[in-house]
């Protein structure tokens, strides 16, 4: 157990390179940045209007100003900004059509950050449309009240004599001090409770927040740094100074979120760690050897009547990666081979009775792929001048040499100047 612990560690951070190498973290960041650009005055809008309800709006700009603090004096500047494009767009007054566009704003956005999550945690399936309504909405209504109401107890709570005469106390202070960072944690923590459309074990999900919380901290500390020092760089860009800057810690933002959104994710299957030196590609070899193991177990399971396998159930049987099979089961479940259900965790069982698929056909679906990819296998041929007869002597004869098939080939059919068949 130790030495399975210390490996998973050591290959960690190798793991979370390669991944911030491949880019598809970054791109999903840089997506972020533009959609956050789009939708954060309706999403505050949204949220201020519920907020006004309740008399407790006035705290929208410290929350504004803490998070846009490692701007330095620009975070005023844009906080003001930001208020005032809140405060021009009137909710109340909006009209069906209005309403109908900002609710579908933040749905939209709350949609884009869920597709990084679940791509994060290689989810394949999103929210239903009403589940992303119900939940969304929700959150951005009822959320920041519960998280005002929260702030203003702690405020009235902070006013209290013996609250001061504790906090003097060395302990309690050096908590009251890392207090930013846990509550960032926390945030993040629920965040990742929330947004994939998995379910996230607890500690986890506490595992990856801690790593973010400590990073975004970490790295507002060195934006200040970068904004101050940065001079010249806000004379060149003039009045969009600002602008950029505000890109750019969005940028860092999301990508500290994500990146501790995929350290959940390797925390809650360390299995899933992919090395760099490890293939990404499969061979066909490797493909028919990991389709016959996990058909045998969903059909030994079929015709004992058990409970049909979930990927984990897959994974204790089948020694090989967690990327492997998830891949495997996407590829037999769009060939049509196998179905999954909606449960949490998904099973997974045969389309059709173990007596009725035969071997050959298995691999014939294996070999032609999804119908676009025989459709573009069809045209392929076509615009190659391969005929069928042809081909069919290709597979059949495996011991001929290649100068017997172009003996064997068919003569070349007129082509066009774009080199298509005629």
């Amino acid at each position: 157990m130790r030495a399975k612990t210390f490996q998973f560690l050591r290959t960690l951070p190798i793991a979370l390179f390669h991944d911030m190498h491949q880019g598809n973290i970054t791109l999903r960041a840089m997506g972020l940045v533009y959609t956050t650009l789009l939708s954060l005055v309706p999403l505050l809008a949204l949220s201020f209007s519920m907020l006004k309800g309740f008399g407790v709006h006035n705290q929208m700009e410290p929350l504004l100003l803490k998070l846009l603090e490692p701007m330095g004096a620009k975070a005023l500047e844009l906080t003001q900004q930001i208020l005032g494009f809140v405060d021009n767009m009137q909710v109340g007054v909006l009209g069906f059509a209005g309403l109908a566009i900002l609710l579908y704003t933040v749905i939209s956005l709350m949609g884009k950050v869920e597709e990084a999550f679940n791509f994060v945690w290689r989810v394949k399936r999103p929210r239903s449309f009403l589940a992303q309504f119900r939940d969304y909405l929700s959150v951005v209504l009822v959320g920041p009240l519960l998280l005002f109401s929260a702030l203003g107890l702690w405020g009235a709570f902070s006013q209290w004599e013996i609250v001061h005469t504790v906090v003097t106390l060395k302990p309690l202070s050096l908590v009251l001090q890392t207090s930013p960072t846990v509550l960032i944690v926390l945030a993040f923590t629920l965040l990742y409770l929330f947004m994939p459309n998995t379910h996230v074990k607890p500690w986890a999900a506490l595992g990856g927040a801690t790593f973010a919380g400590i990073a975004w901290q970490i790295a507002g500390w060195l934006f200040a740094s970068f904004v101050v020092s940065s001079g010249q760089q806000t004379a060149i860009y003039s009045i969009f100074a600002s602008l950029f800057l505000f890109m750019l810690w969005l940028y860092v933002g999301w990508l500290i979120v994500l990146t501790g959104a995929r350290l959940a994710y390797y925390f809650q299957y360390p299995d899933a760690v992919h090395l760099p030196q490890q293939p990404t590609e499969t061979s066909m070899q490797t493909r028919e050897l990991l389709t016959i193991a996990i058909l045998r177990e969903i059909g030994t399971r079929f015709l004992n009547k058990d409970t049909p396998a979930t990927l984990d159930d897959l994974r204790q049987l089948i020694p090989v990666s967690r990327f492997l099979l998830e891949n495997t089961l996407d590829e037999l479940n769009i060939y049509g081979i196998i179905s999954r259900d909606d449960d949490e965790p998904t099973h997974y069982l045969l389309r059709v009775s173990p007596d009725k698929l035969s071997v050959a056909e298995i691999r014939q679906r294996l070999w032609q792929g999804t119908p676009k990819q025989q459709q573009q296998a069809t045209q392929i041929r076509q615009q190659a001048g391969i005929s069928s007869e042809w081909l069919n002597t290709l597979v059949n004869t495996p011991d001929a040499t290649m100068q017997q098939l172009i003996q064997a080939a068919p003569a070349e059919t007129a082509r066009d100047d774009q080199g298509i068949i005629r």
